[in-house]
């Protein structure tokens, strides 16, 4: 891994990530922030992306005594397998856009606004990773682990980037936003959107049980690395220290954990039934939301593209 030493604000511009090229290209420079993207705004059109192998055998793995998984068979005529969940009219996944931020950030305000304010569309699966190494600067934020700044990281050193910084938008793992631009990010959207899918996902779920089947469309180099990812829907902080002393900030989808589920080829389809359950530690408080996102797995153990996506409640 890269070592990052450089932590700052963020500048400016699109920068669309080669899978492992480690390189980036700046395609947009700064457009001003228009405000937040309303539940009406006709900029976010429908469209999507959406892919996945698993180990034979209906084995139960337990994975930190509370989450079980159960690969089983498919079967292999996509024709018998349930219709994708709806996301709208075109039926797809939700395009995925990670939010790296944190409270102790002067600059993620406007940014964590922007990003909530796509929470309830149902064409799109905001997350917020909070990131810890603002913390220093006098207010500890109890959202941020080190694995989340671990994955900033990661998406740098996939895009050959110098370092990381807050606000930073990521979508569906390939592009990066590294300002509050409301337009540039709904070009964006609206690009991933239309992008026919690598991968389709469905979800069907009973008294805490859920299926996901997935079925590849299309080779993929590398595999993919299949995740739930726990998060809460909506806090508000009252930040009383540091750079937002004073300030009462609303956060959506803060992620609360993250966990590798399978590691799958994508060759064949693949079914997994997974229960969540509960965190030992109080972790996951109650009304813990669930999502799985399917990422193409790059040299490195690096974080591709997200193929599919996937809310499970």
């Amino acid at each position: 891994m890269i070592p990052f030493p450089l932590f700052a604000r963020a500048s400016f511009g699109v920068l669309r990530r080669r899978a492992g090229s480690g390189r980036a290209v700046l395609l947009a420079a700064a457009v001003a922030l228009a405000g937040p993207v309303s539940a009406q705004d006709d900029g976010l059109t429908e469209g999507g992306i959406a892919v996945i192998q698993a180990p034979e055998g209906d084995s139960t793995l337990d994975v930190g005594g509370y989450m079980s998984l159960a690969p089983q068979a498919l079967p292999s005529d996509p024709a018998t397998l349930a219709a994708p969940e709806a996301r709208g009219p075109a039926g797809m996944p939700p395009v995925v856009v990670e939010l790296f931020t944190a409270q102790g950030c002067s600059s993620c305000p406007p940014a964590d606004a922007l990003v909530a304010a796509l929470a309830d569309r149902p064409d799109i699966l905001p997350l917020a990773w909070h990131v810890d190494y603002w913390d220093y600067l006098g207010w500890a934020d109890d959202f941020a682990r080190p694995e989340h700044t671990a994955r900033q990281q990661a998406y740098a050193e996939v895009a050959g980037e110098h370092g990381v910084y807050t606000p930073q938008i990521v979508v569906d793992g390939q592009d990066t936003l590294i300002t509050v631009q409301r337009a540039t990010l709904v070009a964006l959207i609206d690009e991933h959107a239309a992008r026919p899918p690598a991968v389709s996902v469905t979800a069907s779920g009973q008294d805490g049980q859920y299926v996901i089947d997935l079925m590849p469309r299309a080779a993929i180099p590398g595999g993919v690395s299949v995740t739930l990812i726990r998060y809460a829907d909506h806090r508000s902080v009252t930040i009383r220290a540091g750079e937002n002393r004073g300030r009462t900030v609303d956060y959506a989808n803060i992620v609360l954990g993250a966990e590798t589920l399978h590691q799958w080829d994508a060759r064949t389809p693949l079914r997994l039934t997974v229960t969540p359950g509960a965190q030992p530690d109080g972790r996951f408080p109650p009304g813990t939301r669930h999502a799985i996102l399917a990422q193409q797995s790059l040299p490195g153990a690096l974080p591709g593209p997200i193929l599919a996506a996937v809310r499970l409640d």
